[in-house]
């Protein structure tokens, strides 16, 4: 009977013992389910990871070509800014050179244009001298007599201006005179226009005279001799050298403006 409670007791106690191995099992096998599931969610993570580390890397490829293009280009830039510069020095000394040179024509034409005015000038005046010289044998040609003449008047009012090259002054007549050296027909119109509306109010002291114009010339453009006739004005040319002949027809007889 000894043996049987020993060997009971025994059991009983390989029971507990199988008992405890069976609960460590079972804590073992859940332990282990756990860490089945969490190498599941490793390898997710692991999977997840490598995906991300692939797409990184794939930019940074794409980056460093972005990178490699961007210094290409400027290196290709910073040639061109070099070219430019280059060629802007070059610019600026072709710049230095043609202002010297536009200083250099500017110069000559001013003095060209001051000799061709000092030249004008004395033309304009060996003319006036030398028409004025044939002008009483001319007018008495035209049947004037007893007539003085003025030279170069001038007469201001209300800040305006008006210069005549001549006047010839009779009893009951003046004859303005205009002399050019060529004369058109623009100048025969604005003539026209000095005698029909300036000449009696810069100089009123010519009212209830007769007004005549003359224009005088050693050339005539485009007919404004036979012009200027029409416009009735006393034609006179230059010839000769010393000599004034009048253009107007034998019949001619002047137009009166002061009736205007």
């Amino acid at each position: 009977m000894e043996n049987a409670k020993e060997i009971w007791e025994i059991l009983k106690e390989v029971g507990k013992r199988l008992d405890r191995l069976a609960k460590s099992q079972e804590e073992t096998d859940k332990k282990l389910r756990e860490l089945a599931e969490s190498q599941k969610e490793t390898d997710k993570m692991l999977k997840e990871t490598r995906k991300l580390v692939e797409s990184l890397a794939k930019r940074q490829e794409e980056t460093d070509r972005q990178i490699k293009e961007l210094r290409k280009a400027q290196e290709e830039t910073d040639k061109k800014l070099k070219e430019l510069a280059e060629k802007h020095a070059e610019t600026e000394e072709q710049i230095k050179k043609l202002s010297v040179q536009i200083s250099k024509v500017s110069e000559e034409v001013r003095n060209t244009t001051r000799a061709v005015a000092d030249l004008n000038g004395i033309w304009k005046d060996y003319t006036e001298d030398t028409i004025r010289e044939g002008l009483e044998y001319a007018l008495k040609e035209l049947g004037f007599e007893g007539f003085r003449v003025r030279e170069n008047l001038k007469s201001k009012m209300d800040g305006d201006i008006m210069e005549i090259d001549g006047l010839v002054l009779g009893d009951d007549y003046v004859i303005v005179l205009e002399v050019k050296t060529t004369l058109r027909v623009d100048d025969v119109d604005e003539f026209v226009e000095e005698l029909e509306k300036r000449f009696l109010r810069f100089f009123p002291e010519y009212k209830g005279y007769k007004l005549y114009g003359a224009v005088a010339g050693m050339k005539f453009h485009q007919f404004a001799d036979r012009y200027a006739n029409k416009r009735g004005l006393i034609v006179l040319k230059h010839k000769d050298g010393k000599d004034v002949k009048v253009l107007n027809p034998k019949n001619f007889k002047p137009k009166d403006f002061s009736n205007l």
